[in-house]
């Protein structure tokens, strides 16, 4: 029997508490993967620890999904064994496998992404759901590396973060907000699609893990509010990664409020795990240059993309200025994300986590704010070993403007 889920937090900042209802047979884990996690006072100069994903086949292939984002996604079905250079994806046997619907770009494989969101008749998840057609003037968005490290104790852990957000962090813009997530495994990832918040509220892509690289062992996926104007959603596959990672753009319309009559603009939203670890270093600018092309791609008035940049070494402080890209946060102890759930006494404190821009015209990112400072379980768990970041964006109307 499913018992009835409760609206109530689970957080220790929060006032009310509740149970996390799981519900199997919305998900159904792998039981041929076995992922052992990092330990807990691991830092960012460490190995993690994985058991490899055996595969017989040595062939990867790629496909790409429709155009229309009320199709579903097709991924080749050929997995890769981890940790290698190459990940491919899986998916279902009645998905539509078609090459010609992913395209190549310069540091990776851009494609096509469905879009889902819960419906209440159907009791399901669909890419059917009313989207208004009036653009907003403003966008929450928020940015969190949730921690995929201890498997089924961190769909707990997700439902608290899920938690605070709806009561402290977005208690009263839910219906303009875009939520970045990064580092959920598949307990966590279940979490999400579970929470009534999120079911009212939100619709979610990549809509599961088969868009992870092969094996899942985690990923990342945005939230975007129900009421924005969505016009598209991508999955870039990065070229140069060890650790299969990727980038994911939502295009939202934004129309500035001091004038009705200026037309609406596109602005895309990218989330973003940047390779991990001290030594793959060499990756990050690559990858995070390649999400700023994306940003600024025809058509696309202005970019922002917020996510864990692993910014862990002298030389990963300015990749944001080679990209060509701005940073809504400045330097200093109250913008440390990382480093002190819990405190390690072998590595300092990291600004990790951040929110980039496309400097456009009449764009406005305000400055990013710290959030989960402190947020535990009910039971005295750490909700994250990371701080979330939270930041709005807006238009202005310019005088360059038609």
């Amino acid at each position: 029997m499913r018992r009835t889920q409760m609206h109530l937090s689970i957080c220790s900042l929060s006032t009310l508490r509740g149970d996390l209802v799981h519900t199997p047979d919305t998900f159904a884990p792998a039981p041929s993967i076995i992922v052992a996690g990092s330990r807990a006072d691991q830092g960012p100069g460490q190995r993690e620890k994985t058991t490899p994903y055996k595969s017989n086949n040595a062939n990867l292939s790629l496909a790409g999904s429709s155009t229309r984002l009320s199709d579903a996604s097709s991924h080749a079905r050929s997995p890769g064994a981890f940790p290698s250079r190459s990940y491919s994806f899986c998916s279902d046997p009645g998905e539509n496998t078609d090459p010609t619907k992913t395209s190549g770009v310069q540091h990776g494989i851009l494609r096509n992404l469905p879009i889902h969101a819960w419906s209440h008749e159907a009791s399901r998840w669909t890419t059917w759901y009313h989207t208004p057609s009036k653009a907003t003037s403003h966008i929450d968005i928020v940015t969190w590396n949730v921690d995929f490290k201890g498997q089924v104790a961190a769909a707990g852990r997700m439902s608290c973060i899920l938690d605070h957000l709806r009561d402290v962090v977005l208690a009263n813009e839910p219906q303009s907000a875009v939520i970045l997530l990064q580092e959920l495994n598949q307990f966590s990832f279940a979490s999400v699609l579970e929470h009534s918040w999120v079911r009212k509220h939100f619709a979610i892509t990549p809509p599961d893990t088969k868009s992870w690289p092969w094996p899942p062992r985690y990923g990342i996926a945005t939230l975007v509010s129900r009421q924005l104007h969505v016009n598209n959603a991508q999955m870039l596959q990065f070229h140069k990664t060890l650790m299969g990672r990727t980038a994911v753009f939502v295009d939202v319309s934004l129309q500035p409020d001091d004038d009705p009559n200026v037309s609406q603009h596109v602005v895309r939203i990218a989330n973003t795990h940047l390779e991990s670890l001290s030594d793959e270093g060499r990756f990050r600018p690559v990858q995070l240059r390649a999400t700023a092309d994306i940003l600024r791609a025809p058509g696309v008035h202005a970019g922002v993309v917020g996510g864990d940049m692993n910014m862990v070494g002298p030389a990963d402080q300015d990749i944001h200025v080679a990209a060509g890209l701005g940073d809504a946060g400045t330097d200093g102890p109250d913008s440390l994300t990382w480093g002190f759930q819990p405190r390690s006494g072998r590595w300092a404190p990291k600004r990790m986590d951040r929110v980039f821009y496309t400097p456009s015209p009449g764009f406005v990112v305000e400055p990013v704010k710290v959030i989960g400072k402190g947020l535990t379980t009910a039971d005295g768990r750490w909700a994250s070993d990371h701080y979330g970041l939270s930041t709005r964006i807006s238009l202005r109307q310019t005088e360059t403007w038609q």
